[in-house]
C-alpha cells in the first residue's frame, strides 16, 4: 500500500520518534531501538558466521536478555538519580529535555515544511503511542504516512540521504543538528 513511501516515512518514524521519545514515551520504558538492535545484530552475525536456526533463537534469547537488563539498569539509573535530584531540578532536567526535543522537531518541521495542522497531527500521533504502547511500528508508520505530503517524504528521503541515517544506524537525529 504504502511501498513507494516507505523509505521516507521510515525514516520520519525513527526521526520523530528519537525526538519525541523521551518525553513521549513512558519514563522508565527501554529503548525504543532495542528489538531493531537485535534484529540487526542477529541478522549480521547469521550472515557472518551461518548461524543455524537453533542458534539463532538462542542467540535472539540471549541479546533480548541483555537489552531487558540494561532496559532495567537505565529504570534503575533514573530512579536512583532522580532520588538525589531535588523536584526543582527534576522539573528543570526535564524542562531541558522537552525543550531539545521541541528544537529537534521544529528543525524537521522546517526542513519539510510542516504546516501547523501537520505538526499538531504528529504531536497527536506521539501522544497515541503514549497511551498505547502497544501500537506497532507499522501503525505508527502509517499513521506518520497520512500526515505527509509526497513532497515531504521526497524532502526527507534526499535528507537521510545527505546526512545518513543517524549515529548508531539512526538513533539520534543527525540531520537535524
Amino acid at each position: 500500500m504504502l511501498q513507494t513511501k516507505t523509505p521516507a516515512v521510515a525514516v520520519l518514524t525513527v526521526m520523530l520518534a528519537t525526538a519525541a521519545g523521551t518525553v513521549l514515551a513512558a519514563p522508565l520504558g527501554g529503548h525504543p531501538r532495542a528489538t531493531e538492535r537485535v534484529n540487526e545484530r542477529l541478522e549480521r552475525m547469521t550472515e557472518q558466521l551461518d548461524l543455524s536456526a537453533a542458534q539463532q533463537e538462542e542467540i535472539r534469547a540471549l541479546l533480548d536478555a541483555h537489552h531487558q537488563a540494561a532496559d532495567g539498569a537505565r529504570a534503575e539509573l533514573r530512579e536512583r538519580v532522580d532520588a538525589v535530584l531535588t523536584a526543582g531540578q527534576r522539573q528543570q532536567r526535564d524542562a531541558q529535555r522537552q525543550a531539545r526535543i521541541e528544537r529537534r522537531l521544529e528543525r524537521l518541521a522546517d526542513r519539510l515544511a510542516l504546516s501547523d495542522s501537520q505538526r499538531e497531527e504528529v504531536v497527536e500521533i506521539f501522544a497515541q503511542k503514549r497511551e498505547d504502547p502497544d501500537m506497532t511500528p507499522a501503525q505508527l508508520h502509517d499513521a506518520l504516512a497520512a500526515v505527509l505530503t509526497d513532497d515531504q517524504r521526497s524532502r526527507l528521503e534526499s535528507l537521510r540521504e545527505r546526512h545518513g541515517p543517524g549515529r548508531h544506524g539512526g538513533g539520534r537525529f543527525e540531520a537535524l543538528r
